[in-house]
């Protein structure tokens, strides 16, 4: 390899370098936050599936927060865990219907056929 090589070789790798650390620098997509009590369930529903997923948020009979992330397909939870119905409160409703990804599930659930979970109007 002759010495111009060397250093086109090394420069190249030098620029790849900066666009990788330039790339893991940029910010992340931010996920919605939705106050539950305060939006319709249509609503709710409707950001759900239009970006996947969202940060559910009511405040308990107790007066605590309670929040948790919740998705539009069961295809969205992470490979640990499997969609499952859940409920919140929404402002026109009591149970509003949502996906939630329970991370507790067992080897037998994954091996059992689920069916998808998803979001329609």
């Amino acid at each position: 390899m002759l010495a111009s090589d060397r250093r086109r070789f090394g420069s190249a790798r030098a620029t790849l370098a900066f666009g990788l650390i330039v790339l893991s620098a940029a910010p992340a997509l931010a996920i919605s936050r939705i106050e539950t009590t305060r939006t319709d369930c249509a609503d709710i529903r409707a950001t759900l599936m239009q970006e996947g997923a969202a940060v559910l948020r009511h405040t308990s009979k107790r007066g605590l927060p309670i929040y948790d992330r919740y998705v539009g397909s069961s295809l969205q939870c992470p490979g640990n865990s499997i969609g499952v119905w859940a409920t919140v409160p929404a402002r026109d409703t009591p149970t509003c219907r949502v996906i939630a990804c329970d991370a507790n599930a067992s080897f037998d659930d994954f091996m059992r056929m689920r069916p998808m979970l998803r979001i329609t109007e």
